[in-house]
């Protein structure tokens, strides 16, 4: 480890700048910076805060992340209704929808997320969920395949960026290591996701008044839900910390107070109450090979959830089960594949926060998911590869949150976080790769794809672990530059023009 910053000139700097002596202290360490509370007093004022943030921001956001997985799955179960005979729709149709709603809910990603930033999170999420709830309730007049393609096209876009827009406001929320498990909480809701649109589709579809078919109620209802949680979102989310209607003052105070500790003395007033995203902020983020490389090997991480999510029913029936036995195995509300997965999630993403490590927690999951996978391919007993389709889930759930909370916590400005966070949204064309891989080819026993599928996991589990000693070396590298440094060379550096953020000398950066 490389020299700490002398007790002398940490002395002196204490009487002219205590901040500097903070900054001084932690880039000395060669330690990532952090918020953690000191006294029992200050720790039951975090905890009080924390409660509210997570009643209120939170959970509002969770169920609308259900309603964005219901929202985007509902043309799936009224497929199997009049819905087709209906709208006049052809045998591909339905398919084919679902497959151009990923054209622009993948492709908009990054855009979404930096007019979120631009325009401020709370007024952009609101527009958000009532334009796609509008378009969802949209579908009950379509009749033929033209207005449902330009439909799916419409919503694909208004939902493009949800969730890494949703990860971003959880990041101006809370410290670095405390958002992880609030990341996994919100996005563990999209497999309760498909466990409602079922249960909702399943009683809706039921109900036929005149000229208004289930089909149509399952629309109109579940479209109208979502505006309403827009309204709501317009009324309930801060604009920001300091102004949180919920908040008490001396809760705003110390909510404010513990994000600029965590910021690592790299927040600098002109990114203070700022909404821009300069064509700087772009191009810091596609400079940064490591953070790109991170999202290219996110894309590996999520390869596997999406795969599963998706397929898990065939694989299933590969394994002997069969019809809607088969289905009844593999979705969210009965399987225990998936609670499983969910369960696995918050138990690793807990564990890193507790522990304030990102990338190996990542790894640990796609461990398990590998795990998982070699039994599911290799053996022949049915009980025992659909166990084992319980260990491969309770694994990959994780690699999702964790990686955007990792390069949340790594990227301080937060123009460039918007930009990396978006650009990160594009881990979704893992969805795509796995259409190419489980083809109907392969069944009953789907092992190719199985073992495709663990090839790219263990190439991305390899990837973030280089990554991971790339940071360190970075890390050691900075604290050895600084160590030599005076209070001076300190102040000069966080007032410096050349780099922003993470770029500056005294950042170090979390692993």
């Amino acid at each position: 480890m490389s020299e700490k910053v002398s007790d002398d000139r940490l002395e002196n700097a204490e009487t002219r700048d205590p901040a500097i002596k903070t900054i001084m202290q932690n880039a000395g360490t060669a330690q990532a910076q952090h918020y953690s509370p000191k006294t029992d007093e200050e720790k039951a004022l975090d905890k009080r805060l924390n409660r509210k943030l997570d009643w209120i921001v939170l959970s509002l956001l969770a169920v609308e992340f259900i309603f964005c997985g219901i929202d985007k799955t509902n043309v799936g179960f009224v497929a199997t209704s009049s819905f087709p005979k209906d709208a006049n729709l052809g045998p591909d149709d339905i398919p084919n929808s679902l497959s151009l709603f990923s054209v622009t809910y993948v492709i908009l990603q990054p855009v979404m997320v930096i007019l979120a930033r631009r325009v401020g999170v709370k007024y952009f999420i609101s527009f958000q969920l009532i334009l796609w709830g509008g378009l969802c309730m949209a579908h009950a007049g379509v009749n033929g395949s033209g207005s449902l393609t330009a439909l799916r096209l419409l919503i694909g876009a208004a939902e493009a960026g949800f969730t890494q827009i949703g990860m971003f406001y959880l990041s101006t929320m809370y410290p670095k290591y405390s958002v992880g498990f609030r990341a996994g909480m919100f996005t563990g809701m999209y497999s309760i996701a498909g466990a409602f649109a079922g249960l909702i589709a399943f009683g809706l579809l039921k109900i036929n008044n005149g000229p208004v078919h289930g089909w149509q109620v399952v629309f109109l209802l579940e479209g109208g839900v979502t505006v309403l949680l827009g309204i709501l979102s317009f009324f309930i989310f801060p604009k920001s910390l300091a102004t949180a209607w919920f908040l008490t003052p001396e809760e705003r105070e110390h909510a404010v107070r513990r994000m600029e500790i965590d910021l690592a003395g790299t927040q600098e007033e002109a990114d203070v109450n700022n909404r821009t995203v300069s064509k700087q902020d772009i191009m810091d983020v596609l400079k940064d090979w490591k953070k790109i490389l991170t999202v290219v090997f996110n894309i590996t991480t999520v390869l596997p959830v999406t795969a599963f999510t998706t397929f898990l029913p065939l694989v299933v029936a590969g394994m002997g089960y069969k019809g809607t036995t088969a289905t009844l195995m593999s979705v969210p509300r009965l399987s225990p594949a998936l609670r499983l997965g969910v369960a696995g999630l918050l138990i690793i993403v807990y564990s890193s926060d507790r522990f304030r490590e990102r990338s190996l927690h990542t790894v640990l999951g796609m461990v398990i998911g590998l795990i998982g996978l070699i039994v599911m391919a290799a053996s022949t007993n049915t009980k025992l590869r659909y166990g084992f389709a319980h260990v491969c889930m309770s694994g990959v759930f994780v690699g999702g949150p964790l990686i955007a909370v990792w390069l949340a916590g790594n990227t301080p400005w937060k123009g460039s976080r918007s930009v990396i966070l978006g650009i990160n949204g594009w881990s979704n064309l893992a969805g795509v790769i796995a259409g190419q891989i489980f083809k109907s080819k392969y069944a009953p026993r789907y092992e190719t794809p199985l073992f495709i599928t663990m090839g790219i996991m263990a190439f991305g589990a390899l990837g973030l672990i280089f990554i991971r000693i790339m940071y360190m070396l970075e890390n050691k590298r900075r604290a050895a530059e600084i160590a030599a440094w005076d209070e001076d060379r300190f102040i000069e550096e966080s007032n410096s023009l050349e780099r922003r953020g993470d770029q500056r000398r005294t950042f170090i950066y979390g692993y």
